[in-house]
């Protein structure tokens, strides 16, 4: 996934089908043109060289947001598993993602 900062600016420009699909869930979940839009506060610290991750908390989630399960749709035919319990499923283009060990399992690439 590519970042653009553009001065107060930020774009999200996926590269591939699931980075599509995960940005859409992200979309979906940030806001609305109805009710309150959600904002991102960094935690921690981005240490690129350790591990290439940067952690955010949304911030403006009801208890019941907060507790969903976000549905990340299936870009096309794939195998998913689980980094958990390493289960694997066969999902086709269009169905959820299943939730694994309380986390959406990983397409297999």
């Amino acid at each position: 996934m590519k970042i653009k900062l553009n001065k107060a600016i930020v774009e999200f420009i996926p590269e591939n089908e699931v980075e599509t699909a995960e940005l859409e869930a992200l979309w979906v979940r940030m806001g609305n043109c109805v009710g309150d839009n959600k904002s991102l506060e960094p935690i921690g610290v981005y240490v690129p060289a350790e591990k290439n991750v940067a952690r955010f908390h949304m911030n403006g989630l009801s208890e019941q947001e907060t507790n969903a399960v976000t549905q990340t749709i299936a870009p096309y035919d794939t195998d998913v598993y689980c980094v958990t319990c390493n289960r694997v499923e066969h999902v086709k283009k269009g169905e959820p993602i299943p939730v694994c060990c309380g986390k959406v399992m990983e397409i297999l690439d």
